[in-house]
């Protein structure tokens, strides 16, 4: 019973880590194209009679903390976990679980990969449960996040 226990508290870490991580992924800043022509700018001004000139507007940009972003990385490498000795097509599961992190419905994801809902669902608990069984067993290069 105690080791049933430790097996769902660690799956439902490790979809905890993933849904942080997608969460996370909104907040990473994108790729600046410093290259892009000042006129584009316009769109993005606006202007105030009472000044002279358009002025840029000032965004909100929020950003990702230390620890999403440790949790990012952490997802990452739990996903390339996801090998042939775990799935039996490890870059459709990877997909899987990236998608399903970003809180996809199980009839969306059905749809996208051409499978029934009930089958997508028992691939993504299978692989989970010997995903879990994975990173139990090599607890040694985890321990820091899993203990």
């Amino acid at each position: 019973e105690k080791v049933i226990e430790e097996q769902i508290k660690l799956e439902q870490l490790i979809v905890q880590i993933l849904d942080d991580a997608a969460y996370a992924e909104r907040f990473i800043a994108a790729p600046n194209n410093k290259r892009c022509p000042s006129m584009y700018q316009v769109l993005e001004s606006y202007y105030d009679k009472k000044d002279w000139g358009f002025h840029v507007k000032p965004k909100l940009v929020l950003r990702a903390t230390p620890r999403q972003m440790t949790r990012y990385e952490l997802a990452l490498d739990i996903l390339l976990m996801i090998e042939d000795d775990v799935s039996e097509d490890p870059t459709l599961d990877r997909k899987l679980f990236w998608l399903r992190a970003n809180r996809f419905k199980w009839t969306k994801l059905a749809k996208f990969f051409g499978f029934h809902r009930i089958t997508i669902k028992n691939r993504y608990n299978k692989v989970l449960d010997k995903l879990s069984n994975k990173i139990k067993n090599s607890i040694d290069k985890l321990d820091k996040k899993f203990i």
